[in-house]
C-alpha cells in the first residue's frame, strides 16, 4: 500500500461508525507507530486470506505474518473476526467510489449504465481476489446483525438513483429505491452462488447476473427512459 492509501484507510476507518465498535479502544491510537501496526495487521490478514480459507486465520497467524505482538494487535482489533469486518468494510467504501466514478452521461440509455457499474465492479473483483472473497465466501463473518451492511447498501443504492435521476425522467413511484435495492440484491446472489461454486466469479454468472438485472427493472422501468434536458 502507497503512503497516501494508508492516510485515506485511516481516515475512513477513524472516522466510521462501524469502524469505532470493531475496536476497543475507539481508534485513539492516531500516533505514527499505531497507524503503521493498524496497516500491517490489515494487510497481514489480507495477505493470509490469499492462499487461505478465512475462518482458518487466526490471530495468532496475523500478528506473526505482520510482525506485530498479539498483546499490542488487541489495542487495534479484539479479535481476528473484526480485522477481516474492517476489510469488508473498506472493501464497500471502494465499491461505492467505483459507483461515483463512472459517468452516466457516456450512457444513452439507463441499460448501459447500470451494466457499466457491473463491470466495474467485476474489475474490482479480478484486481483483487480477495474482495470477492471476503464478501462472498460461505466462512467470511458477517456484520453479526450491525445496520452497517444494510446501510451500505442503501448508500449504494441512493448513489445510483441519484445519477439515474439526474440524467433520466425517472418514473414517479414512491418505492423506485427499494426496487433498485432489489435489482442490486439480485446481482449480489448470483456473485454468491458463483463464488462458493467455482471460488470465483466466472464470465457465465456475470452474463447472468447482468440478464437478471435489466429483466428485473424492465418490468418497473420502459424500455427507453426520457432525457432530461441539460
Amino acid at each position: 500500500m502507497s503512503d497516501n492509501k494508508d492516510e485515506k484507510i485511516e481516515d475512513v476507518l477513524v472516522d466510521s461508525e462501524l469502524a469505532k465498535k470493531l475496536v476497543p479502544n475507539k481508534f485513539k491510537f492516531t500516533s505514527q507507530q499505531g497507524r503503521a501496526r493498524r496497516q500491517k495487521l490489515l494487510a497481514g490478514a489480507k495477505k493470509l486470506s490469499e492462499t487461505h480459507a478465512i475462518n482458518d486465520i487466526t490471530l495468532a497467524a496475523v500478528c506473526e505474518e505482520a510482525g506485530i505482538p498479539r498483546a499490542s494487535a488487541y489495542h487495534f482489533f479484539p479479535n481476528i473476526e473484526a480485522i477481516f469486518l474492517a476489510l469488508r468494510f473498506l472493501n464497500a467504501i471502494e465499491i461505492l467510489e467505483m459507483v461515483e466514478t463512472v459517468d452516466i452521461g457516456n450512457y444513452d440509455r439507463w441499460q448501459g449504465y447500470l451494466t457499466a457499474l457491473i463491470d466495474r465492479c467485476i474489475t474490482i473483483f479480478h484486481n483483487d481476489e480477495t474482495k470477492a472473497k471476503l464478501i462472498y465466501d460461505t466462512n467470511t463473518p458477517d456484520f453479526e446483525g450491525d445496520s452497517f451492511g444494510e446501510d451500505m447498501d442503501h448508500q449504494i443504492v441512493d448513489l445510483v438513483y441519484k445519477r439515474l435521476s439526474e440524467r433520466y425522467e425517472m418514473p414517479n413511484f414512491h418505492d423506485i429505491q427499494d426496487i433498485l435495492l432489489i435489482a442490486y440484491s439480485i446481482v449480489n446472489a448470483i456473485f454468491t452462488l458463483s463464488y462458493r461454486r467455482h471460488q470465483s466469479i466466472t464470465e457465465e454468472y456475470i452474463q447472468e447476473a447482468n440478464t437478471a438485472f435489466i429483466a428485473y427493472l424492465r418490468c418497473y422501468l420502459p424500455e427507453k427512459l426520457p432525457r432530461k434536458n441539460r
